[in-house]
C-alpha cells in the first residue's frame, strides 16, 4: 500500500488543485472504490512488477532513486501483493467481495449507535468539541466505506462500487479481512482548526455537514502532503529504504552487519533475514552502529515490549545532541500515568536510564511542549449516555543521551580533562538490579500470584503484561548493558545466576535456566563451562552422568558433540485445531513454549524452552548425523495442511541425560489464567498441545544448526560486537553510580587519582585547598590551589550545589559525590532551556522542539464566545502539585517555574484578545517584562500572531523579541514613546527576580526553536562560551545573528518599523507537566460533587504504603514524624520531598 502510494504520487507532475490526488485518496483511504480507481490500481500495479522483476530492474526504473528494499524477500513479498491486486476477483458476489462487506457490516453492528473517543486526537485541543461529529464520521465510514461517508465520494461512488484490493488483501494467517477496528482515515489528520471554524465561529450545522468539511480539510492536507513528497523526491532529497518483517530482528542483524544471518525475517516464514538488497550496501559498513540521527518505533513497544525495543533500537543510535529515540504507547500501563513508565520498564525510570545510557527528556527536563492535557481530558471522559469511556493513554516519550543532554552549550576538553559517558557501578548491587527486572518480566511464573493476572485483565492494563519477554530478552538487556557499564562483569554474572538459581518464587521459571545459561552463550554474553565445550569433554570434570556414545545417534553421537543443538519438532495439523474455532479463525493467540523433559524414575525434569522459530512445510532426512538437511516451506501457512515445524535451540547435555526412551518432547501453553481458562478442559491441567517420545522419528530430530543458519558463526558475530562496544578503562575518569538498599541509583561519585610524586600529588599531601564549584547541572569545577582545575562531567544529571568532597592526601585522590537530579527537584540551571553546541559550532536544543512557524496554521482572532477552548487548553499547564502550590503559597520568589506558567497565560490569552479588560475584546500584540522589584522593564515581545501548533496539539505565538540594554534604550527611545500610543496598549507582566532570570535562560532556547538563519563565526554564544550571554537585568541573553532577520508580519506593523533590525524571532508556547512524572490537574467528573484535593509530594499522586518521594514500595517504610500521613524509604527521599510536603504537613 505504501509503495502504491508513493509511486503513485511521482508517477507525474500535479498542481494541488489536480484530481490524481483525490484518485490517489480513494485508492488509499476508500475501502469501496469505483470502476476507474480500480483500473488505475491495476494498470500502476502491474507497472510496478514489470519493474521488480529483479532488484537491479527496480534500481534502474523512475522509482528505484527514491524507493529501495532492504532485501530480496521484501521485494518478493511486494511481488506477491502486488500480483494479488492486479488479479484478485473483486466482482459483485466474488468471495472476496462478500467477505469485505460482511466485515463491515458486523463491524457496523459492533458500533451500533455508541460514541467513541478514541478518534478524538486529531481535534488536539478541541477534543471536547468533535465527540459527537467524529463518531458520526468512524460510523459512516464502516457503514459506506467511504472516508467519513463524506456526500461528495458516495454521490460519485454510486451503487457500483467495488472492493478495494488493497483492503480486501492481506498478510493475515487465515487470508480473512483483516482491516483494523479501529481504522478511520481522519486519524492522520491535523483537524483542530476546521473544528476550531465549525464549534466556535458559527452556527453548528448538521453531522453530515460537518463530517463533509472534516473530510474536506483532511484532502487539503493529504495533497499538501503528496505535492511536498513529490518536490522532496524531485530534488533527490528523499529515499526510503523499506523492509518487511520483524522489527527488533531487523535492529538486531543491523547491529551485526551484514555478515551471515542470525534472524529470520519473520514468524512462520522460513526466511533467513539477510540484508542482500540496496541497504546491503549502506550496511556493509560494519560495524552498523552509532549510524541513526532519529530513530521513531511508533507503539511497537506495546506489541513487543518496550525493554525489547530499546536494547533493540538504542546501540543504533548517535550519541549526540540531535540524536533521539521516540517510543510511543497506547495503551494504559496503570490506571496512574505516574507510574506508566516505570511499570512496562520493570524497574525505576533513573536507574534504567542511567544504566542504558538514554534517558527521558521529560526525566531531566520535567516540562513538555506537547499539550499532554488533551490526552488527560480524554482520559476524563465520562457519562451514562452513550459515551465509551477512552481506554487508551497515549504516551510519547523522546529518548536521549543524558550525558549530552545536561551537558554545558560549549564544553571545553582536552587531553587531561578524559570525561566518561559510562558509568560504573558495585557488581553485587547490578546483580542485584538485574535480578529484579528478571522477577518482574517473569513474575506469572510465580505460583502464589499467578491468578493475580485476572486482576490486570480486568483493568486492562495490558502494556504491563510481562508476556512479551522471554529468557532471550534479559539477555539481550546485559548485553546493551556491558557496552555502557563498567564493572566487575564476572562476578556479576555469577551472582545474577546464584540469585535465579537460589529464587524459590518463581517456580515455575526454575525449568527456564537451562534456556538462560543458553541464551548468555549465544549472545556472547557469558558462557558457562558447561556451554563453551562439548558436553563430552567436561563429563568428568562436572561429573556429568551422560549416555555412552554407542546409545547415541546422530549428532547426539559424535565423539565430541556441540555444546547446543536444535530439536527439529514436527507438530501435526489436526494438534493445532484447538486453536481454530471453525474454518478461517483463530481464537486467540496464546504464549507457548518447547519442553524436553526425562521422566526416568531417579532422574525426572523438565527443561522449558520459549524462544524457538516456527514455520508451516517439512524437514528432511537425510543430513550428516541423520539430522534434516532440506527445509521445505508451505506458503499457504494456516490455509494449508503441513504439520508445523519448529526449530528449537536446546544445552547438548540434557539430551544425553538419562535413558533415552524416557525422553518426551512437547509443545505445551504457558501457565497463564488467560490459557488455564480457555484451554484447561481441551488440553488438560498440563496444557499440552502436542507430545512425542524423542525416539519418534517421524516427528523428531536433531541437528546442530537451524535453517540456513550457522549456530557457531552466530555466537562469534555476537563475541565481535562486544568485543568492538565493551568499555575499556584505560586513562578514563569513572563515575561511580551509588545504589541504595532497594537497588536504585541515588548518587553519583567521580574520584580523580593523582599520580604519585607528580606536582598535583605534592600540593595535595602538602595540604593544598581543594574547592569544588559547580559549573552546570553535569558538570563541577574541582580546583586544587590556584595552579590545577579540572572539570568533572558526569554521565548523568546531578545536584552539583549538594556534593559532597573527600580527600585522602596520602593515597592521592579526591573524590566527589553529588545526588542525581531529575525533574520536580530544585534545579538552579533550569535544565529544561538548555541549548547544545554540535561538533560543526551549530546548537540544538535539549528537550524543546523544533518548530516551523510559517507553515502552522494560523488561528483568526477569537470572538468573546470562543474563550472556552483556549482557557480549557491553558488550565492543562498546571501539574497538580502546582497547583496546589499556586493556591497556597503567595511567595512570588518561591515557584518561578509556576509564575512563568502564569505570565505565559496571560500573555497568550491576551494575544486572543480575553485579557485584560482595558483591551476590550481586541489582541494585544506588545508585551513588557518588567521587574517587579523596580517596575523596569527589560525586554519587549512583540507578537505577530497566534498559531496552532500541530504536531504537539497545542499553540504557539509566532513573536519577536527585544531584550532592552542601557545602550539600546538610549537609541531607541523616541521609538519605544510611540509604543506607548498603540491600541490597545502594551501590557506589563511583573515578573520577581527568579522568574526573569528563566525568561533569559529560555529565550535562546526559543529562538533556536524556530530559527532559520545561521550562526555566524562570529557568534557571541562561541566566543564567550556560554548560552545564554547573561540573565542580568539591564544585558541581552542572546546573540546577534538573529537581529533584523524580520518577515512580513513583523514590517506590516509600522509602528514597529524602528525595533526591525534589533529584534529577533522566537516561538512562545504554553508550557505542560510531564505525565510520567507528575499527576496533572484532573478534570472535574460530572458525576463527583467537589473535586479532591491534590495530594502534594514531588508532584506524583500518593499511594498507600509507598514512599512519598520515590514511591518504592519494598523495603522498611518510616511514617512522617510530623504527621505520620505519609512514608519515606530513607532519610535522603523525605529531605527531596519536605519542601512540597511541608506545605501540608500536619493539615
Amino acid at each position: 500500500r505504501n509503495v502504491v502510494l508513493l509511486t503513485l504520487i511521482n508517477d507525474r507532475p500535479f498542481s494541488k488543485d489536480d484530481v490524481k490526488s483525490h484518485n490517489i485518496w480513494n485508492l488509499f483511504y476508500h475501502m469501496l472504490i469505483s470502476n476507474n480507481d480500480l483500473v488505475t490500481l491495476r494498470e500502476h500495479t502491474g507497472k510496478l512488477l514489470i519493474a521488480s522483476e529483479t532488484l537491479q530492474t527496480w534500481l534502474e526504473s523512475s522509482y528505484g532513486d527514491y524507493l529501495q528494499f532492504t532485501n530480496e524477500a521484501t521485494l518478493a513479498e511486494l511481488r506477491h501483493h502486488w500480483s494479488q491486486y492486479v488479479s484478485v476477483d473483486v466482482s459483485p458476489k466474488s468471495k472476496i467481495d462478500v467477505s469485505v462487506r460482511d466485515g463491515m457490516s458486523k463491524r457496523v453492528k459492533e458500533i451500533g449507535t455508541s460514541n467513541f473517543a478514541h478518534g478524538l486526537r486529531s481535534a488536539g485541543f478541541l477534543w471536547l468539541s468533535g465527540l459527537e461529529v467524529l463518531s458520526h464520521t468512524y460510523r459512516s465510514y464502516w457503514k459506506t466505506g467511504v472516508a467519513g461517508g463524506n456526500t461528495a465520494d458516495c454521490t460519485k461512488l454510486g451503487q457500483k462500487s467495488h472492493v478495494n484490493p488493497m483492503f480486501a488483501v492481506s498478510s493475515s494467517p487465515l487470508g480473512e479481512f483483516a482491516v483494523h477496528y479501529g481504522s478511520d482515515p481522519l486519524l492522520g489528520f491535523h483537524l483542530t482548526e476546521t473544528f476550531r471554524r465549525l464549534y466556535h465561529c458559527g452556527e453548528k450545522d448538521s453531522l453530515a455537514a460537518q463530517s463533509d468539511r472534516l473530510v474536506e480539510a483532511a484532502k487539503t492536507q493529504f495533497t499538501d502532503w503528496c505535492h511536498a513528497f513529490s518536490a522532496l523526491v524531485r530534488s533527490r532529497r528523499a529515499c526510503v529504504q523499506l523492509f518487511s518483517g520483524e522489527a527488533v530482528a531487523l535492529c538486531h542483524q543491523l547491529q551485526l552487519g551484514t555478515g551471515d544471518a542470525s534472524f529470520y525475517t519473520k514468524p512462520w516464514k522460513l526466511q533467513p533475514l539477510r540484508l542482500d538488497g540496496h541497504a546491503g550496501q549502506i550496511a556493509s559498513r560494519w560495524p552498523f552502529s552509532d549510524r541513526f540521527d532519529v530513530i521513531d518505533t511508533s507503539n511497537l513497544g506495546d506489541h513487543v515490549g518496550l525493554i525489547n525495543m530499546i536494547v533493540a533500537t538504542a546501540p543504533l543510535l548517535r550519541t549526540q545532541a540531535t540524536s533521539i529515540l521516540c517510543t510511543e504507547s497506547l495503551l494504559a500501563a496503570s490506571d496512574d500515568p505516574t507510574s506508566s513508565l516505570s511499570a512496562v520498564l520493570g524497574t525505576d525510570i533513573v536507574t534504567f536510564s542511567l544504566f542504558i545510557g538514554l534517558a527521558p527528556t521529560g526525566l531531566l527536563a520535567g516540562t513538555t511542549l506537547e499539550a499532554v492535557s488533551n490526552e488527560a481530558g480524554l482520559r476524563s471522559i465520562s457519562s451514562p449516555v452513550g459515551i465509551q469511556k477512552q481506554s487508551q493513554y497515549r504516551l510519547r516519550i523522546h529518548w536521549k543521551s543524558p550525558y549530552v543532554q545536561s551537558s554545558p552549550a560549549w564544553p571545553v576538553s582536552s587531553d587531561k580533562e578524559k570525561t566518561l559517558k559510562q558509568v560504573s557501578v558495585d557488581a553485587d548491587g547490578l546483580a542485584a538490579w538485574l535480578f529484579g527486572i528478571y522477577k518482574k518480566m517473569f513474575a506469572k511464573e510465580d505460583l502464589s500470584t499467578l491468578f493475580s493476572g485476572l486482576q490486570s485483565m480486568q483493568n486492562k492494563h495490558y502494556s504491563t503484561d510481562m508476556q512479551r519477554y522471554t529468557r532471550a530478552a534479559i539477555v539481550a538487556l546485559i548485553r546493551v548493558l556491558k557496552t555502557t557499564v563498567l564493572t566487575d562483569w564476572d562476578r556479576v554474572m555469577t551472582t545474577f545466576l546464584d540469585m535465579v538459581e537460589s529464587d524459590r518464587t518463581l517456580l515455575v521459571g526454575s525449568n527456564s535456566l537451562q534456556e538462560l545459561n543458553m541464551h548468555l552463550a549465544l549472545f556472547g554474553v557469558w558462557t558457562l563451562p558447561v556451554l563453551a565445550q562439548g558436553p563430552r569433554r567436561i563429563q568428568k570434570t562436572f561429573n556429568l552422568q551422560l549416555r555412552p556414545g554407542s546409545d547415541v545417534e546422530g549428532v547426539l553421537g559424535r565423539p565430541d558433540p556441540p555444546p547446543i543443538v536444535h530439536i527439529i519438532l514436527s507438530v501435526p495439523r489436526k494438534s493445532l485445531e484447538v486453536f481454530t474455532s471453525g474454518p478461517g479463525k483463530i481464537s486467540s493467540t496464546p504464549g507457548v513454549h518447547v519442553s524436553v523433559k526425562q521422566q526416568s524414575g531417579d532422574q525426572q525434569y523438565e527443561n522449558c524452552f520459549h524462544t524457538f522459530h516456527c514455520y508451516f512445510g517439512r524437514a528432511f532426512q537425510g543430513g550428516i548425523d541423520g539430522g534434516p538437511d532440506q527445509f521445505e516451506e508451505d506458503d499457504k501457512g494456516w490455509l494449508g495442511s503441513s504439520d508445523l515445524v519448529i526449530m528449537c535451540p536446546v544445552p547438548t547435555f540434557g539430551l544425553l541425560t538419562g535413558p533415552r526412551s524416557s525422553l518426551r518432547i512437547c509443545l505445551a501453553l504457558n501457565t497463564t489464567p488467560e490459557n488455564m481458562g480457555l484451554y484447561t478442559q481441551k488440553l488438560g491441567p498440563l496444557l499440552t498441545v502436542f507430545e512425542t517420545a524423542m525416539d519418534n522419528r517421524r516427528r523428531v530430530s536433531i541437528c546442530e544448526h537451524p535453517a540456513f543458519m550457522n549456530t557457531e558463526n552466530s555466537i562469534a558475530s555476537q563475541q565481535k560486537w562486544l568485543q568492538l562496544h565493551t568499555i575499556r578503562t584505560e586513562a578514563m575518569t569513572t563515575a561511580t553510580a551509588m545504589l541504595d538498599a532497594n537497588h536504585r541509583a541515588k548518587k553519583l561519585a567521580i574520584r580523580v587519582v593523582f599520580i604519585q610524586g607528580s606536582e598535583e600529588a605534592k600540593a595535595l599531601a602538602s595540604g593544598t585547598s581543594v574547592s569544588v564549584a559547580p559549573a552546570s547541572s553535569s558538570m563541577v569545577i574541582l580546583q586544587l590551589g590556584d595552579a590545577w582545575s579540572r572539570r568533572l562531567v558526569f554521565p548523568f544529571p546531578v545536584q552539583p550545589s549538594n556534593s559532597k568532597t573527600r580527600i585522602a592526601r596520602k593515597s592521592c585522590w579526591i573524590e566527589v559525590e553529588a545526588p542525581i537530579y531529575v525533574a520536580n527537584q530544585p534545579d538552579p540551571f533550569d535544565m529544561w532551556t538548555l541549548v547544545h553546541s554540535q561538533p560543526d559550532g551549530s546548537l540544538s536544543l535539549g528537550s524543546i522542539p523544533r518548530v516551523n512557524l510559517d507553515v502552522q496554521p494560523p488561528i483568526s482572532s477569537p470572538a468573546k464566545k470562543d474563550q472556552g477552548w483556549l482557557s480549557l487548553l491553558m488550565g492543562g499547564t498546571l501539574s497538580e502539585t502546582e497547583k496546589y502550590l499556586k493556591d497556597h503559597d503567595h511567595d512570588l520568589s518561591t515557584h518561578p517555574k509556576i509564575d512563568l506558567k502564569d505570565s505565559l497565560n496571560i500573555i497568550i490569552q491576551s494575544v486572543a484578545g480575553f485579557h485584560p479588560k482595558e483591551a476590550k475584546g481586541r489582541p494585544v500584540q506588545i508585551f513588557q517584562l518588567t521587574l517587579s522589584r523596580n517596575q523596569s522593564c527589560h525586554t519587549l515581545i512583540f507578537v505577530s500572531g497566534l498559531h496552532h501548533d500541530l504536531d504537539l496539539g497545542s499553540v504557539v505565538l509566532d513573536a519577536w523579541v527585544l531584550p532592552l540594554t542601557i545602550e539600546r534604550v538610549q537609541k531607541l527611545a523616541h521609538g519605544l514613546q510611540g509604543l506607548l500610543s498603540a491600541k490597545p496598549p502594551p501590557v506589563g507582566v511583573l515578573l520577581s527576580d527568579r522568574e526573569s532570570t528563566l525568561w533569559k535562560r529560555l529565550l535562546p532556547a526559543l529562538a533556536e526553536r524556530c530559527r532559520t538563519w545561521n550562526h555566524k563565526a562570529s557568534c557571541e554564544y562561541r566566543t564567550k562560551g556560554q548560552v545564554p550571554l547573561s540573565t542580568d537585568e539591564d544585558q541581552s541573553p542572546l546573540c546577534c545573528c538573529g537581529e533584523g532577520k524580520v518577515t512580513s508580519s513583523f514590517t506590516e506593523v509600522k509602528q514597529w518599523a524602528p525595533f526591525a533590525q534589533y529584534v529577533t524571532r522566537v516561538a512562545i508556547a504554553p508550557v505542560f507537566p510531564v505525565p510520567y512524572m507528575e499527576s496533572l490537574m484532573r478534570f472535574p467528573d460530572p458525576k463527583v460533587s467537589t473535586a479532591p484535593e491534590p495530594k502534594v509530594s514531588t508532584g506524583r499522586t500518593l499511594q498507600k504504603q509507598e514512599c512519598d518521594n520515590c514511591k518504592a514500595s519494598s523495603g522498611q517504610l518510616l511514617a512522617c514524624g510530623g504527621c505520620s500521613k505519609v512514608r519515606y524509604c530513607s532519610k535522603e527521599c523525605q529531605k527531596v520531598a519536605w519542601r512540597a510536603h511541608k506545605i501540608v504537613c500536619k493539615k
